[in-house]
């Protein structure tokens, strides 16, 4: 069930009635004894997954070694010219 309020005790206490609405309560502000208004929060989409396609992790990269991190040895530090 909706709450009612005065629109001069939702000028008070604004903050509070926001984080109830956000809660799910319905809180209906009142002008001059009227409905006015309606408190509900703003319902937010999540983001759609990305998905990759052809296999690729990443634009333009389509294998990584899983030892692509390893350190060099030092053959391969020569072979490098350092």
């Amino acid at each position: 069930m909706a709450r009612s309020v005065a629109l001069s005790e939702a000028r008070e206490h604004l903050g509070e009635l926001l984080d109830r609405a956000e809660r799910g309560e319905e809180i209906v502000i009142e002008r001059q004894g009227h409905p006015a208004m309606k408190l509900v929060p703003v319902l937010v989409e999540k983001a759609a997954p990305v998905r990759r396609t052809g296999g690729q992790n990443l634009p333009g990269i389509t294998y990584i070694a899983p030892d692509f991190d390893e350190p060099m040895s030092e053959e391969d530090v020569k072979d490098w010219g350092y």
